[in-house]
């Protein structure tokens, strides 16, 4: 994956998280000032642990999105490894990435989708660039917090 690709995930996966906690429709684990644990724990390295707490967090609210499905928040091991590779290369405040949560979602959903009010099959990694599953996240992530329910895409 090209770096450009690795924040583009990062951007996506700290907007939904973000935009899902504004709209009601999880926790923010930062409630307890999960930030300061983090970097008071991890002093080096607490913007990884807070990420890794925030990637946990949104795992276990898919959890009914089990077996050899993918999503948002868990790609496949040598994605998700680039991407820890690149955070341990490149410190990132996740917190900067984004300014405006939705506002983000919006300005990728470019491509037209037919939503669901369950779960959606929205492709595979094998069959289109992982721009165009960022962008198809985005689109069912913004109408499912846009219409307050759990509507997740996932792809294979």
């Amino acid at each position: 994956m090209t770096n450009e690709e690795i924040i583009n995930i990062l951007k996506t996966r700290i907007a939904v998280y973000k935009a899902g906690v504004k709209a009601g429709l999880w926790s923010d684990i930062n409630t307890d000032d999960a930030k300061s644990l983090m970097d008071y724990i991890f002093p080096k390295s607490g913007f990884i642990a807070l990420y890794n707490l925030m990637l946990e967090f949104m795992r276990r609210e898919h959890k009914d999105l089990t077996g050899a499905v993918f999503f948002l928040f868990k790609l496949p091991v040598q994605q998700e490894k680039e991407v820890m590779d690149y955070l341990k290369k490149t410190p990132t405040d996740m917190s900067q990435l984004i300014d405006n949560p939705m506002e983000y979602l919006r300005n990728r959903d470019t491509i037209v989708t037919d939503h669901s009010m369950s779960y959606v099959r929205i492709g595979s990694l094998k069959d289109t660039s992982i721009d165009n599953i960022l962008r198809l996240c985005a689109s069912h992530y913004l109408f499912s917090i846009t219409n307050g329910i759990k509507a997740y895409p996932y792809f294979d």
